[in-house]
Formats: C-alpha cells, structure tokens, sequence
C-alpha cells in the first residue's frame, strides 16, 4: 500500500457552519454566498430580515424557508382582521396619534393616512435624530393599509426624541398638544386614541417622570384613549403570534419575548399578535433610498402590541364612537377565545359582533 504524507500545513476542510442563532439581526446583509441548507428552520424562521438582505441562492437553503413568503405573510394582521376590512370595518373617521421616533413620512405603507406630523424636542432643532426603524414599524402596524389593524384611521404622529435624547417632558409636551388640538377641534377632528410604545417606570428617558404622567392622566380626564407599553401589563394583555397561520387560534403561542417564566405568567392575559410580523421600514433607507422598504421581525415585543391594540379600539370606535377605554377593554377581555394551548387569543370579529350589538340604534 503507497503511504501518503501530509504536509503539516495540510488539513482537512470542514464546510464552514454559518453562525446564526435565534433572532439574529440580518437585515441589509449579504448572504448570497452563505450555505444555510443545515441551519434548522426553526431558527430560520425566527431571523430579522429586510427588503435589502441578499439571501443565499435556492439551493443553498432548506426547502421549507421561503423568506419571500414569510415577508408577505407577515403583513397580515390575522385574526380575521382582512375579512373586517372587506366589510368596511377599517378605522374610517376615527382619528388616531402616535407619539413615537423620528417617522419616515414617504413610506407608501401609511403616507397616505398621517394628517398632522410635527417633531417635538431640541434633538430635532440641531438636526441630531435621524429616522428610526421603530417609528416606521408602529405607524404601519396601526394604519398601514397592508399591515395595519386600522388603514382607514387618520394619524396625527408626534416625533419625540430616542435615545440619549430621550427626556419625558418631550414625551409630556407631545401629548399636551394632542390634547390641546382636541380642546379647539371639531368632534370629528378631534384624536381619540393615543398609541405610544414606551412606558415607564423607565430608566431611559431623562427629566421628570411625574410631568409624563401628570400628562396621561390629563389625556384620559379629557376622553383620550391612551394606550402605552405599560397599559398592556396592567390591563392584563400580553403578545404572541403565529408564523404559518395567523387566522387560526391554535396555532398562536405566547410570546417569544421572554424568558419561559414569564411566558408562563401569560397564561391568563389575552395575547394581541406581535410575533412573526412584517412592518415598514426605513432603516436602510439612507442608504439604499427604497422607500418601499419593509422588516420581518421573528420576535415581537411590547411595542408591537400598542399600535395593535390601539387599532383595535379603532375599529370599535367606528361601530360605536360613545364607547370608553374600560369597557372597550371588557369587550376585548370578554370576546377572548382559548385555543387548544389553554392561551387566551384576541377575537376582533367576536369584537365587532359585541360593539354592534351593545351599539345604541339610530
């Protein structure tokens, strides 16, 4: 038998492993000389992608990840919620605000909808806030006519600064002249929900924390549904989702948010979907300047619940425009399904039925 020799320098080439993990970010990435036949589709199914991700060829991924398809069907809101649409049930006539990040007012997802957009805060003054990925997302969640629970409502948008400029009495002003608007307005001027993403307690922001809640309280006194990442956990409402169909129950499971503790606390809230979602997205686009850009997002979170939830109210207002925040919640709570997880899952037809028979006749 001939005996090889191997140089020292010589070893055997084992295939690279691409390094993903569950919700890794890929967005804007090029990944088309990746080889991700071995990654397990569950963990392909969990990534943040974007319009502007350069995916591997066919055949270099596993048969059952379609990230076109997941783009796509992500955009749905579930839930029925398309079917309520077809019948009109759309958020028509009902004005809502958001008070959030920096917008993108060109994304043809929402442009249409917003009627009043002003950035409040000295960040803005010195040109130091640039548009956020997160401002975009919760527009289109809420009245985005393909991923929106509400494509009919009308939006006022506050830009409040993010991050290091992040202060509450930025937070505070926004809704003073939202509040201040509906003082002056017309009845059908006037906004009647309020959808912000933060919360508090909260470490991030800086200033005085009583002055934002001082604001809240003046908002609700004055007829204002507000609803903010902490209303949720107080009201009893928690998030969730489902990847392949979002019109069956069953097939929604608690959030990927948190840890397996948490998901368990879950159990009994009323879970509004958030995971496995497509949202506009303009967090390339000083880059790429592609004003069509959208995001799936595996993992959702709180700030994803807020627009949904607020957009539902939406729909409700527009059955029945006398109907306040706790009983809208009632309804919600109350219409709730089990699916076959023992999880309680959102019913915005059950909803509807509900608010129009409790609705007074004309």
């Amino acid at each position: 038998m001939k005996n090889f020799k191997f140089s020292p320098h010589e070893s055997l080439k084992v295939p690279e492993k691409p390094a993903i993990s569950k919700f890794a970010d890929l967005r804007a990435k090029d990944l088309s000389d990746k080889d991700f036949k071995n990654i397990p589709i569950k963990i392909l199914n969990t990534i943040d992608f974007d319009s502007q991700t350069k995916f591997p060829p066919a055949e270099n991924l596993p048969a059952e990840f379609n990230p076109r398809k997941l783009m796509e069907n992500g955009k749905n809101p579930g839930l029925g919620i398309r079917e309520l649409h077809r019948e009109g049930i759309t958020g028509k006539g009902i004005n809502v605000a958001i008070i959030d990040q920096k917008l993108d007012l060109t994304h043809p997802e929402y442009a249409e909808n917003i009627i009043g957009y002003e950035e409040v805060g000295d960040s803005f003054k010195n040109n130091l806030e640039t548009i956020s990925m997160h401002g975009p997302a919760v527009a289109s969640l809420l009245i985005g006519k393909d991923c929106g629970v509400a494509p009919d409502a009308k939006l006022y948008y506050k830009a409040a600064p993010a991050g290091e400029y992040c202060h509450w009495e930025d937070y505070a002003e926004s809704l003073n002249k939202i509040i201040e608007h509906n003082n002056s307005a017309d009845e059908q001027d006037k906004i009647k929900i309020v959808s912000c993403s933060i919360g508090y307690p909260n470490p991030g922001p800086k200033g005085d924390l009583n002055i934002w809640i001082q604001s809240i309280e003046k908002a609700k006194s004055g007829g204002i549904i507000f609803i903010d990442a902490r209303t949720l956990g107080h009201s009893n409402f928690s998030g969730g989702g489902s990847l392949d169909d979002k019109e069956n129950i069953d097939r929604y499971h608690a959030w990927l948010y948190f840890t397996k503790q948490e998901i368990s606390a879950t159990k009994d809230s009323a879970i509004v979907p958030t995971d496995y979602r497509t949202v506009a997205s303009s967090w390339n686009k000083i880059n790429k300047n592609d004003p069509t850009e959208y995001y799936f997002n595996g993992r959702g979170g709180v700030s994803w619940a807020v627009p949904y939830l607020a957009g539902i109210c939406a729909l409700m207002l527009q059955v029945n425009k006398d109907l306040k925040m706790e009983e809208m919640f009632k309804i919600i709570h109350d219409t709730a399904t089990v699916n076959k997880k023992g999880l309680k899952i959102i019913n915005p037809r059950s909803i509807i039925e509900t608010v129009k028979n409790q609705a007074p006749q004309k």
